[in-house]
């Protein structure tokens, strides 16, 4: 879900000047965990979490309260999961795979009824590379999937209709690095982009409405898509920038002026924002990966960093500030999904 790059110590001690000390913590307080599982996200309401992992045997997804961890609903596939989201409604569960039934991998977007796991609909894309990001409208009628660009294919958004699979929009973004999302009010969508500045390439957010597909906002040169705000009136987005700061922006939409920037340290990667948008949750883009941070998004002061003995991810923030996910290597290719308390809540 990161590019790996190599910096010096100069590069850290310079950037150590620009926050303060954050609160160190041991660990954070466990509420339950997932063996086996490698990615977590909340749904919309926050009473759930959707988690997913692969293994040689194919891919397994699971549905948890969030609050006990209780199953709500467990599924299987012979293929490998690429990406995973659940309706606003709870009602249904869409991936994205590689079918290879035919003898080719064809990029499938697949959608279950939550209620008891059945398939309600297989969409076959037109996507030439693994769709590793999804969404699904507040409504429930939309489902988009973005492939990221590698070996000049790729880089395209696949809109499709939940109630027949027909393809509603493809659009061409040329991102590297896959994610896409709608707002809130279903009224835009946001997904990574690349163009052309100075005869190179910098990656970008492109805004799109939803109602003819215009793009109406390009956010920031070297800008990764984090989240939107609860209102959809902006969307927050990450800067990396070998040898520098990261950057965090929430940019207004339509419009695209930065409301707000924050500064973290180099190589630190931005997972999300609380729908205050008071805190961030950050990782490592680089080697060791083994420690998750809490900022300030008013200073970029560290509000409390947790070390852990092996690399660690950034996952997801509930609705309601009290929880977050993240997940632990346990070996090689091998990861558990935690589910904790929010410091200080």
């Amino acid at each position: 879900m990161f590019g790996r790059r190599s910096f010096t110590a100069a590069v850290v001690a310079a950037a150590l000047l620009l926050v303060s000390t954050p609160a160190a913590a041991a660990a954070p307080t466990a509420v339950w965990s997932a063996p086996g599982l490698s990615s977590a996200s909340f749904s919309v309401d926050g009473a759930l979490v959707v988690l997913t992992g692969n293994t040689s045997a194919g891919g397994r997804l699971e549905i948890r309260g969030a609050g006990s961890g209780a199953l709500v609903r467990a599924l299987s596939s012979p293929y490998k999961f690429n990406a995973a989201a659940l309706s606003a409604d709870k009602q249904t569960v869409a991936v994205t795979l590689n079918d290879t039934s035919s003898g080719l991998p064809v990029r499938t977007i697949r959608l279950y009824r939550v209620s008891d796991g059945a398939l309600l609909r297989a969409v076959p894309t037109a996507a030439t590379r693994d769709l590793s990001s999804l969404d699904l409208s507040a409504d429930g009628r939309l489902v988009a999937a973005m492939d990221a660009r590698s070996y000049e294919q790729g880089g395209r958004v696949h809109v499709h209709r939940v109630a027949d699979g027909g393809r509603v929009a493809l659009l061409t973004t040329d991102a590297t690095t896959a994610a896409v999302r709608f707002s809130p009010d279903g009224r835009f969508l946001a997904a990574n982009g690349r163009r052309v500045v100075g005869g190179r390439f910098v990656s970008v957010v492109r805004v799109f409405r939803t109602a003819d597909w215009a793009a109406v906002t390009t956010a920031g040169d070297g800008s990764l898509l984090v989240r939107w705000s609860p209102d959809s009136t902006a969307i927050w987005t990450a800067t990396l920038v070998v040898a520098a700061p990261t950057t965090a922006h929430l940019v207004a939409v339509p419009g695209g002026t930065a409301l707000r920037t924050v500064t973290l340290a180099p190589y630190d990667t931005v997972s999300d924002v609380t729908d205050d948008g008071a805190r961030m949750l950050t990782g490592r883009v680089v080697a060791p990966r083994r420690t998750l941070t809490f900022s300030d998004t008013s200073t970029g002061t560290p509000a409390a960093t947790y070390d852990f003995a092996s690399d660690v991810f950034a996952g997801d923030i509930s609705p309601d500030g009290t929880l977050f996910t993240y997940a632990l290597t346990t070996a090689p290719s091998a990861f558990d999904v935690h589910v904790a308390r929010m410091p200080g809540r």
